[in-house]
């Protein structure tokens, strides 16, 4: 069997590949949204951070269904805190 070199399909190729972009994708997207949320207590982001670190996909899932804020609650925050066109 010496000489021999298995070949993938391009096919193949291209969709491991976009896997693994997907898969990097969702993990920066993920670390980024847990280092601009503010928390409460001290230390969560880190243990946020680790979680999406150690289980890039399950992590981040986790993350986006209980640990994130729901987007309305961010945008309010949001308009709370701009100033005024007035001041």
């Amino acid at each position: 069997m010496s000489g021999h070199e298995v070949m993938l399909p391009v096919e193949y190729e291209i969709k491991n590949m976009l896997i693994v972009i997907g898969w990097l994708a969702l993990t920066i997207f993920a670390l980024r949204s847990v280092i601009k949320t503010s928390h409460d207590r001290s230390g969560s982001k880190f243990w946020w951070s680790a979680l999406v670190i150690v289980l890039p996909v399950i992590g981040a899932l986790i993350w986006f269904v209980l640990g994130a804020p729901p987007l309305r609650r961010r945008a309010r925050r949001q308009t709370e805190s701009a100033p005024e066109d007035g001041e």
